[in-house]
């Protein structure tokens, strides 16, 4: 079972990759692997969100980050 790419949808809330790379501060390669991966590196997370707050994404909150990128809940999904 495939699960949405919830990071995939965020990116897309930017006009384009590029916008939301350079709003980020992140190279625009950086968020294309991002989108696929489908994931935020630990190291952007907090810029990802300050960037969605600055939109006015207010769903893309830390708490939210920390739910895309909750890995606890993939190994029970798995069981």
């Amino acid at each position: 079972m495939q699960t949405e790419n919830l990071i995939e949808k965020l990116i897309a809330c930017w006009p384009t990759r590029r916008a939301f790379a350079a709003e980020v501060g992140a190279n625009v390669e950086a968020v294309h692997k991002w989108a696929r991966a489908g994931r935020v590196p630990a190291d952007w997370q907090a810029a990802v969100v300050k960037a969605a707050a600055a939109r006015g994404l207010t769903f893309a909150t830390a708490e939210w980050m920390l739910a895309v990128h909750d890995r606890s809940s993939e190994v029970r999904g798995a069981a």
